[in-house]
């Protein structure tokens, strides 16, 4: 008889997640199922979220994210779950997946996840968190920073799947995403220490402080979250490991992110933290990074060497020291060492152990070094220097695209990624990529007449964006933002535009006589 194939359900709630989600889902289409909870959109989450799975559940919001992936949960059916946020995309093969299921030994388990800094002060980093468990027996626990849990209320340890992982997505427009979603949960989080304070329970109190500092640092809220802070930290012995590397790890990574960069209050949080977890490798990587930020690139080094290959976080989640590959290429290249640096990148691209970031390369070791390990890069590897770029979103993100289009002409994916970029950089490098797109069949993917909508843009320079995309390409959706354009363009600046659109369209557009 043969044994029954394991299914596993993807689970989400949403709210509001037009710009990401479908990102998210398209990572996901191997699921057996994909349910999408949705909290209460007024944008079009739900019609994309349909696009990929019959199971939208149009639910509502009670100020608790545990109740809320719980009413998600009762809708799968699957052995497994897997559950992802709506800006995160899943990076690894459904089947790897799959297959280090089948030979589960614990009912829950930890994936990393990669943040590549959706929010200034987040920065970029890795963590393990826990998000794969059994469908039976198991829901979530906690109002804020919930957790995976048995039905007698006990939160799993569980162990690490390698090489499976979710990356943060971060695409247009996750500021304001960020910010509605730290406002709510500023709010929770003082709720939560209200109640706690009321309950008179100082544990509880003390966690619901971190949670506080947290949201605090995601609302740029950053004195106050420090002070919140220092009050978490006189209770730290009433916090879990798990509570103290997330308190240390965020007030050290504010220090180093806010507009006036403190070293020293960073590495005092380091120290604090290692006090409590002397043996977490964690640790070290932030005081590498705390040495990075003050100048002293060989103790940073030094810090790093203390690393071990692999090791265990304060969380309980695997951390392995690839993690901090950029962080090593920095230390490198700022101690006069691109040699090395470049070596380090090498090897973590052939090994596929760390994750090197292309536009970290192009800026401290050049182009030619970029040039270099394109040829060694996996299709999947491929395929991430171009997400990664597309997160970025400068205009060395833009570089890195063409030096990928230079090495694989016309490849898809470049090019898609390229069109996401090219109109945040100004009309004439939304035209040079434009013409490359339509060279390679790509014209639904037009930057200029994507320009051409953007309201935050000029409207003269919509104007031409327009006007160009009609007169060269024959491209008629661009009249009606044309139209828009012009409507909005002062009278004052009307005569200036004219002449430029006689040159782009000649007859186009003429405008009467004021």
């Amino acid at each position: 008889m043969s044994k029954k194939r394991l299914t596993i359900s993807v689970v989400l709630i949403v709210k509001d997640e037009e710009d990401v989600l479908a990102d998210c889902l398209d990572s996901v289409r191997w699921a057996d199922e994909i349910v999408v909870y949705d909290t209460g959109s007024t944008d079009t989450t739900r019609e994309i979220a349909r696009r990929y799975t019959d199971t939208v559940i149009e639910g509502y919001w009670d100020d608790d994210f545990a109740a809320a992936r719980n009413r998600a949960l009762e809708h799968a059916t699957g052995d497994w779950v897997l559950s992802v946020d709506a800006d995160e995309v899943f990076e690894s093969q459904g089947s790897t997946l799959r297959k280090r299921l089948s030979q589960a030994t614990e009912d829950t388990y930890g994936i990393r996840i990669v943040n590549t800094g959706a929010s200034s002060v987040d920065g970029t980093f890795e963590f393990t968190a826990k998000r794969v468990f059994r469908r039976a027996g198991h829901h979530w626990v906690g109002h804020l920073h919930e957790q995976i849990a048995t039905v007698d209320g006990q939160v799993t340890a569980g162990g690490v799947l390698g090489g499976i992982r979710l990356r943060h997505s971060g695409y247009a427009d996750a500021d304001r995403l960020n910010n509605e979603k730290s406002e709510r949960n500023t709010t929770l989080a003082r709720d939560q220490l209200a109640a706690a304070q009321q309950a008179g329970d100082a544990a509880g109190e003390a966690a619901a402080r971190v949670h506080l500092s947290r949201s605090l640092v995601m609302s740029h809220e950053f004195a106050e979250s420090a002070q919140v802070a220092e009050e978490a930290w006189a209770a730290a012995d009433r916090l879990s490991d798990q509570l103290v590397q997330a308190l240390a790890f965020t007030q050290y990574k504010m220090c180093l992110s806010r507009p006036d960069v403190d070293t020293d209050t960073a590495a005092r949080w380091v120290e604090r933290w290692r006090t409590f977890q002397p043996d977490n490798a964690a640790v070290d990587i932030a005081a590498a990074e705390v040495y990075q930020q003050a100048g002293d690139a060989e103790a940073g080094l030094a810090a790093l060497d203390r690393v071990p290959t692999v090791s265990r976080d304060g969380s309980g989640g695997e951390l392995r020291r690839s993690s901090a590959v950029n962080l090593e290429i920095s230390l490198l290249a700022t101690a006069g060492r691109p040699d090395d640096a470049l070596e380090v990148a090498r090897r973590a691209v052939r090994s596929g152990d760390g994750d090197p970031w292309p536009v970290v390369i192009l800026q401290l070791l050049g182009q030619d070094a970029v040039r270099s390990l394109l040829p060694d890069l996996t299709d999947e590897q491929w395929r991430r220097w171009a997400l990664l770029s597309v997160n970025d979103s400068g205009r060395q993100a833009l570089q890195v695209l063409e030096l990928m289009d230079e090495h694989r002409p016309g490849d898809g994916t470049v090019l898609a990624s390229a069109a996401r970029l090219a109109g945040l950089h100004g009309l004439e490098v939304a035209a040079e990529w434009d013409a490359r797109l339509r060279r390679h069949g790509l014209g639904e993917l037009s930057v200029l007449v994507t320009f051409a909508a953007d309201h935050r843009a000029a409207p003269g320079d919509r104007a031409v964006a327009a006007a160009l995309a009609f007169s060269a390409y024959a491209d008629e959706r661009a009249l009606p933002h044309l139209e828009d354009a012009l409507d909005r363009v002062p009278t004052q600046g009307r005569r200036e535009l004219a002449q430029a659109l006689e040159i782009v369209a000649p007859g186009l557009v003429t405008f009467a006589s004021d």
